[in-house]
């Protein structure tokens, strides 16, 4: 069945290659940009604004991410004169690949319809599908007509299974979270954040795309799926005329101050280089004056290739002013005292045996070596990054004066790792050999769902700064907590 699906991806490229590129986003015509209506509740200070980040891994990913909010769906505190979940508080869901699945499907359906994923995706046989769609001639044809490429074989596998023609006009909307699904533009490297902000760069209605089609961006894991493809409508002021017939009702818009002043400002790329970074790019995108790339086209492979958790977008809301929820002036003003920054990384780390054969590696051991190797060093890198973000919050909080809004900041740092689970306890041990072996792959069987699902309640669990949080909401019925622990081990 393999050399099937390789024979029908091949034939798919053959038949489509004389065929126009079907451009899968749409113009943004009739308003002047994308509308945010999602909103921060920062009604009660001491509530916790909970932001999560979840990684790639195919379905393994998906299953650990509807793990953990599930889990965090069962614990409940008192706030404003009633109860609340624990998972009502989740504000912010940045993802990628495989997580951007329950990422969506969460902001979709909302947390009370998280049993229903089960049904809907982890337990269908996915790869069938998509290997029945491979090698279907039909699919070949349709495919060449219409311009499209084989990864919208994936787009109609999560339309049909999980998302059902819905758009990102379902997810922009007030009480729910804010959804943030994470690409790779193929051609910079860059991060480009599925959020109406990102899509005002290239001209874009925000509302119209359709969710499969960010889920499917997020995760198109090159080579094996062909990129995402979009194009820019943005016209900017010094614009050619090969842009003049663009579609698009953002004809020469001002550059917002922000880019200008971190793209020109003297100190702009020795004060912080990485929102310098942002501010080049979204100059490029608008087709700014003096832009470093000229953009007319992107093309969007797995987000797992510059971040596979997602911390570049929970960065972004924490210490930008830009970032799309507002959080920055929050904290600053103090109607947010506790933040929780949960992330979780699906990663696995099978053995190989290339390390201990005298052979030398083949081209197999050496594609997967340079596809999963820069992965996780990028992601320890950002990784790194949010830890040093956290510790920079809480020691503002700490030496803040008696009058700093922020100085009641409390941050709640935890990270969900298979690593974490200790080799010295038997029956840990036992759950981390088994979830690191778990296939990258769009399914799952039941015996390695049940062991994820296992995983991921035991990790959040036993995490020292989620017991903390638990001690400090005075959550009941959380018999686990070991206080002295939680006091220990996390400082928030």
């Amino acid at each position: 069945m393999r050399c099937s699906i390789a024979l029908g991806a091949v034939c798919v490229a053959f038949v489509s290659g004389c065929a126009a590129t079907h451009f899968e986003n749409f113009p943004l015509q009739g308003k002047p940009n994308n509308e945010e209506r999602r909103r921060i509740d920062d009604s009660q200070k001491d509530r916790p604004q909970i932001l999560v980040g979840i990684s790639g891994g195919g379905s393994r990913a998906a299953a650990l991410g509807w793990a953990v909010l599930r889990e965090l769906s069962l614990y409940q505190y008192q706030s404003g004169g009633g109860t609340r979940r624990l998972v009502d508080d989740v504000t912010v869901v940045s993802s990628v690949s495989g997580g951007s699945v329950i990422a969506a499907y969460f902001g979709l359906y909302g947390p009370d319809k998280l049993d229903e994923f089960k049904p809907q995706f982890l337990t269908p046989d996915n790869m069938a599908t998509l290997e029945g769609s491979a090698v279907n001639p039909i699919t070949w044809f349709k495919l060449a007509i219409s311009g499209a490429s084989r990864i919208q074989v994936e787009e109609e596998l999560f339309d049909r299974q999980v998302f059902h023609k819905r758009t990102f006009a379902d997810l922009n909307q007030p009480g729910k979270p804010f959804i943030i699904l994470n690409a790779s533009d193929m051609a910079s490297g860059e991060v480009f954040a599925f959020t109406p902000a990102r899509f005002d760069e290239i001209c874009s209605d925000f509302d119209q795309e359709p969710i499969a089609v960010g889920v499917a961006a997020s995760a198109a894991f090159p080579i094996a799926l062909t990129p995402v493809p979009f194009r820019n409508y943005s016209i900017g002021a010094a614009a050619d005329a090969s842009h003049s017939t663009s579609p698009s009702a953002c004809k020469a818009r001002p550059i917002p101050e922000w880019i200008t002043e971190h793209v020109t400002g003297k100190y702009g790329p020795y004060l912080d280089v990485e929102e310098y970074k942002r501010a080049r790019y979204a100059n490029d995108l608008r087709h700014g004056p003096d832009n470093f790339r000229q953009i007319d086209y992107l093309y969007f492979m797995d987000g797992g290739l510059a971040d596979n958790v997602g911390v570049h977008s929970l960065l972004s809301e924490i210490s930008s002013p830009e970032g799309i929820s507002g959080l920055l002036f929050k904290l600053n003003t103090g109607t947010v005292r506790r933040v929780v920054v949960l992330l979780i990384n699906a990663r696995s780390d099978a053995a190989s045996s290339v390390s201990t054969s005298p052979s030398l590696p083949g081209i197999i051991d050496m594609v997967g070596s340079v596809t999963s190797v820069p992965i996780d060093a990028t992601t320890a890198s950002v990784n790194a990054q949010m830890g040093v973000l956290v510790e920079q919050l809480r020691q503002a909080a700490r030496g803040a004066p008696p009058d700093a809004l922020f100085g009641q900041l409390k941050v709640y740092s935890i990270q969900i790792d298979f690593d974490q689970l200790r080799g010295n306890v038997a029956e840990q041990k036992e759950l981390r050999d088994k979830v690191k072996v778990v296939p990258t792959a769009w399914t799952i069987s039941a015996d390695d769902l049940v062991t994820v699902e296992k995983a991921g309640r035991m990790l959040l669990n036993n995490h020292p700064c989620f017991q903390r949080l638990l001690l400090d909401l005075g959550v009941s019925g959380a018999q686990f907590v070991d206080r002295t622990f939680a006091e220990t081990g996390c400082t928030p």
